[in-house]
């Protein structure tokens, strides 16, 4: 692994209905229409050294990627299929044609790429794929990429994501892990975990709620925990004010993410 600096930028933290929602007037939402920090696209990162790396492409991608000042992109690594985590890739297309000239390598799983072939395939001049199978291991730009299965459905992943400096996991989307998957898992500097929900939790086998999120960090002994993919609508709407005074009882060790937040790795 190279000894480049990185960073890890949460690019957006949310789950897929935004915060605030259009139709929403709950008091998440209402915080988010005054407060910046509170607002959410839907969740993916970018991680920079010499190269710029993509995890997940969120709809909003084009606006995220702006607004972090980013002009180029150089591989893509994917969670899953769903819209919310590949909706973004379209984007891609102008700026290989009109910009950058080379296909973007795209690494997922075998039916997650199968789904981007099939609601993507006006870009196959703009894309390479490239399959990833479990517990494979892929190094791009000096940073070591693993593919974990998570519990979300189909071949859905979570990454351990390794620098010279840091051992990182991202599981935007799971309920609980699986045990072969939790094995890879300890001694985490830096665990970024899905706490789709607050209180019940609609989709047990495919999110977590926050305290279930928390429960997985603390038995996981991460030194740091960034929650993400948050709704903060359901199942009782929460504030980021009130998440945050929540996880004050943790001593720095829990975080919201939110975005724009910007890590070194």
């Amino acid at each position: 692994m190279s000894k480049t600096t990185h960073t890890l930028t949460f690019l957006g933290t949310g789950a897929s209905c935004g915060v605030p929602s259009f139709y929403c007037g709950c008091k998440a939402c209402d915080e988010a229409r005054i407060d910046l920090r509170a607002a959410r696209d839907c969740s993916d990162l970018l991680i920079r050294g010499e190269q710029n790396t993509l995890v997940d492409a969120a709809p909003e991608l084009r606006l995220q990627l702006i607004r972090e000042q980013v002009d180029c992109i150089d591989q893509v690594v994917v969670t899953h299929g769903h819209f919310d985590h590949i909706g973004g890739i379209p984007q891609l297309e102008y700026y290989v044609k009109l910009k950058s000239g080379a296909l973007v390598p795209v690494y997922a799983g075998q039916q997650t790429l199968a789904t981007m072939s099939q609601q993507f395939g006006f870009m196959t001049d703009s894309l390479a794929f490239n399959q990833l199978v479990a517990y494979q291991t892929i190094e791009l730009d000096g940073v070591c990429y693993t593919a974990l299965p998570a519990a979300h459905g189909g071949d859905a992943f979570g990454f351990l994501i390794q620098t010279a400096q840091t051992m990182a996991a991202y599981f935007p989307d799971t309920g609980q892990l699986p045990a072969a998957t939790l094995g890879y898992l300890e001694d985490l500097d830096i665990l970024i975990i899905d706490a789709t929900f607050n209180a019940r939790n609609w989709m047990p086998h495919s999110h977590h709620n926050i305290d279930e999120a928390i429960e997985l960090s603390r038995s996981l002994q991460a030194k740091r925990t960034y929650l993400t993919h948050l709704s903060m609508h359901y199942d009782e709407p929460i504030t980021l004010r009130e998440l945050e005074q929540k996880l004050s009882a943790y001593e720095g060790t829990i975080h919201v993410a939110h975005d724009g937040l910007t890590i070194e790795i």
